[in-house]
């Protein structure tokens, strides 16, 4: 005790010791704070900082700039573990200050510099006190000090405490602008600065940060947290109450951009699609480009996007042979380099603010799907929109349970996506889930592609978010493939073959989820049907029911609602049916079966010869 006393000049009992263990490193820590504080601070390093720098390769030698490092509960350990990185601290406390300079000098550090100092977004770099002060402060962090301690000068700023309003007392507080730490270029940086966080991170939008850490007291817009170059690489990992901020999604992909890339697939949709780019473009968020792919179109509709958006490089152009919606969706894939990926139509349009509110979302969660709500629109003969609320909006009557900023949104899982109808166009997706689950679009079939990517997404997403106050505008006209009668509707049968298949593949513990949306499906289809195709349609169900039956086991239909489809006898001809294919006693994969009731194009030869 004596010796702190000669040390440091101070009563024994203002400073407690606290036994850090932290980045391999044992020390002690000199602090005024009580227990409980001491404890919190060194969670925080043992459950965030600890795990994001050991699962990051971090270089020899660096600058590490710690704002409000507190008494040096992160900077400190760090400075231990990695002597040839020069460390920074920022505190603005005085009792905090106290003791980080202690600690600095009981641990006799040689590269910790420590600046009493708060960044205020109000501190212009003019109203620095001596011109050169500037450089002196980048010049004491990017180069480092020969001694162990340097306190560099207050700034006499006086600035009312934050939240006073009404002019109360007002206090000196040694304040940098927070342009100054974007100049000394940090390598890492740790945030915790209540009310300053914004500024910071505008201003380090950037510097060429590689590693970003800390805690967020407020929400930042996520695109300021990333590097304002998208092509350079910044690790990152900042919890906001249950919501963090990082960039996991991207690893192993060097060229993955920290962005969302909207594809559009484009066929001879020249009324409508400069309309739907319009309004993707309407907030204009540079984080989110467009990538038009041109499927062939005979309109004119691609020589329309390139003269209209020549030169925006928020718009790519793609032109391509004629393939089908699937392959005009798959191909934009192929050409994007973006983090997260979105599929519009090219007669919708959205909401302004949909696709970066859901965006915002995906990073700050983390998620692999999140969607936004959509209304059914269409216009009338005086050319007024109309809209009419989708059958979602019974679902979402209970309302947001989690708030980010000013967006309100719900949890949900991802299983309960595949009950309704395919919405793929009002979602954004992880490219690396997509990847890592081989979900793409199945380019053989030219109508209601869109369905086994609802279910393979929706079935492997886990959790999912689903976002109020930003709809997604679903056209509704004549030519959509939905309100055909024809022999279209017998592609379902195909997408959902393959969607068993890769149950069966994939051992999905239940694949009742399937099932339903199954039925969901034939209730539509044959209602819409022509009635010439409904005696068909009703062999391939009972095919394909039957089919299911065999491969999963009776009680994959077990307490199915059969009847609700529509078709008479459903559930007696399947179980006929089943029990014919019990008696052939042929060993084979079910799920490999093909039937000609299955295929549009057969059917279409066989209307064709009668």
């Amino acid at each position: 005790m004596n010796l702190r006393r000669k040390l440091f000049n101070t009563p024994p009992e203002d400073l407690t010791i606290a036994n850090v263990s932290a980045f391999g490193q044992d020390m002690e820590i000199l602090h005024s704070g009580d227990a409980h504080e001491a404890r919190t601070r060194l969670a925080e390093v043992r459950e965030v900082y600890e795990p994001f720098l050991a699962s990051r390769v971090i270089p020899k030698d660096g600058l590490l700039a710690d704002v409000g490092a507190g008494a040096g509960w992160f900077a400190l350990p760090f400075a231990k573990a990695f002597p040839s990185w020069h460390v920074v601290c920022f505190e603005p406390d005085a009792d905090c200050f106290r003791s980080l300079e202690a600690t600095v000098q009981y641990n006799k550090f040689k590269n910790v510099t420590c600046i009493h100092a708060a960044f205020h977004p109000d501190a212009a770099l003019e109203n620095l006190p001596e011109p050169g002060f500037s450089k002196t402060l980048v010049d004491a962090m990017r180069a480092g000090e020969p001694a162990p301690f340097r306190r560099l000068p207050g700034i006499g700023f006086r600035l009312a405490p934050a939240g006073d309003v009404q002019g109360g007392a007002i206090v000196d507080t040694p304040c940098i602008a927070p342009a100054l730490l974007a100049a000394a270029s940090p390598d890492l940086v740790k945030l915790d600065a209540p009310g300053v966080e914004t500024a910071l991170a505008q201003a380090l939008h950037g510097a060429p940060t590689t590693f970003l850490t800390g805690k967020l007291y407020t929400h930042v817009p996520s695109r300021l947290l990333l590097p304002e170059d998208a092509r350079r690489k910044r690790e990152i990992y900042l919890p906001h109450g249950r919501h963090v901020v990082r960039r996991d999604f991207e690893d192993g992909f060097d060229n993955r951009q920290p962005k969302l890339d909207i594809v559009v697939a484009l066929y001879n949709a020249r009324a409508y699609i400069l309309e739907c780019i319009d309004s993707l473009l309407a907030d204009g968020n540079p984080d989110i480009e467009i990538l038009v792919v041109d499927d062939g179109s005979t309109d004119d509709s691609g020589d329309i996007v390139a003269r209209r958006f020549d030169g925006n490089p928020r718009v790519k152009l793609l032109p391509k042979a004629n393939g089908g919606c699937a392959s005009a969706r798959n191909y934009g894939r192929l050409h994007s380099q973006a983090a997260h990926i979105a599929f519009v139509d090219a007669d919708d349009r959205v909401d302004p603010g949909l696709f970066s509110s859901l965006l915002e979302v995906a990073r700050y969660t983390g998620l692999n799907m999140v969607e936004g709500e959509f209304v059914f629109f269409d216009v009338d003969e005086d050319g007024d929109d109309q809209f009419r609320p989708s059958y979602e909006k019974d679902t979402w009557k209970r309302g947001p349970d989690r708030q980010l900023g000013g967006l309100r949104y719900a949890m949900f899982d991802g299983i309960q996506a595949m009950h309704g109808q395919p919405s793929i166009w009002r979602r954004v997706y992880r490219r690396d889930f997509l990847d890592n689950r081989d979900i793409v679009f199945p380019e053989h079939v030219r109508a209601f592609d869109d369905q086994i990517f609802q279910l393979l997404s929706a079935y492997h997403c886990g959790r999912a978010a689903h976002v109020f106050g930003h709809s997604y505008h679903y056209r509704q006209h004549a030519a959509q493939d939905i309100k055909q009668g024809d022999e279209r509707h017998f592609y379902s049968f195909d997408m959902f073959r393959q969607v068993f298949q890769r149950a069966q593949a994939e051992a999905w513990l239940d694949i009742r989820p399937a099932v339903e949306s199954l039925l969901n499906t034939m209730h539509w289809s044959y209602d819409g049907l022509r009635p010439d195709l409904k005696p068909i349609y009703q062999d391939a169900a009972v095919e394909f029911l039957a089919m299911i039956a065999r491969t999963f086991g009776r009680e994959a239909l077990a307490d199915v609602n059969l009847a609700r489809v529509g078709i008479d006898g459903l559930d007696f001809l399947t179980e006929l049916r089943l029990q014919a294919m019990v008696e052939d006693k042929t060993d084979y994969n079910f799920t490999q079966m093909e039937n000609w009731r299955w295929q549009p194009e057969f059917i279409r030869m066989m209307q064709a010869s009668r």
